[in-house]
């Protein structure tokens, strides 16, 4: 199998958690901000993450591709769906992630920036989304105070967790991981050990050397 991924994605970050988590091997191919080719011969647009099943088939679309991969293999990881308390988190936090990350993003060394133009293609993607990017960064401070109480419930519900990985953390972690290349966010020791621990099992490494 094949997956198709831009390293700064958080949805592509979903895809490659299932394989590291149920330690499926999996080739993980990068591509270029600016080819629309290759995703829209796939699938018909340009989206990622996109699998390639063994049968040649593509699959796109992040939850799907977790969906699929919990299916080939024990042990059973997503045994239900988004707890509500989790779900509710995700709503509340997801603006304001994407508010402070972006920018930072756009300036960052990913392996489908590495040219001029692909780089260009991401950076008037994202402006045409979010607007001036060098104004979101003037409002690093404000972003990061909106997000600490949120931040607060995080650390309480991981605190309080008994169970396994699942699919709750298929939602949690992406967003911490991209949060990890913003300079003065507070993480708490538990959320900083779990952001690690989550890292290390699935293989997708935090951006804590790239932070700005």
């Amino acid at each position: 199998m094949k997956l198709y991924i831009y390293d700064h994605c958080p949805f592509c970050v979903r895809a490659r958690m299932i394989f590291g988590l149920k330690n499926i091997d999996v080739e993980q191919i990068f591509l270029m901000e600016d080819d629309k080719a290759t995703p829209t011969k796939m699938i018909g647009r340009k989206m990622l993450p996109i699998l390639q099943k063994e049968d040649g088939s593509y699959l796109p679309e992040s939850l799907d591709i977790v969906h699929y991969v919990e299916q080939l293999a024990e042990p059973k990881i997503i045994q239900s769906e988004v707890s509500p308390e989790i779900n509710r988190w995700y709503q509340a936090v997801s603006e304001t992630v994407y508010k402070l990350v972006v920018p930072r993003f756009t300036q960052a060394e990913f392996p489908e920036l590495s040219t001029k133009e692909a780089r260009a293609a991401y950076v008037e993607r994202e402006e045409k989304a979010f607007g001036d990017l060098n104004m979101l960064l003037k409002e690093t401070h404000t972003l990061i105070v909106e997000l600490e109480p949120h931040m607060d419930a995080l650390d309480i519900w991981l605190e309080k967790r008994t169970n396994s990985y699942n699919i709750d953390d298929i939602m949690i972690f992406p967003l911490l991981r991209s949060l990890s290349i913003v300079n003065d966010i507070p993480f708490s020791t538990v959320i900083l050990n779990y952001m690690k621990d989550i890292a290390e099992i699935t293989g997708v490494s935090l951006l804590f050397d790239q932070a700005k």
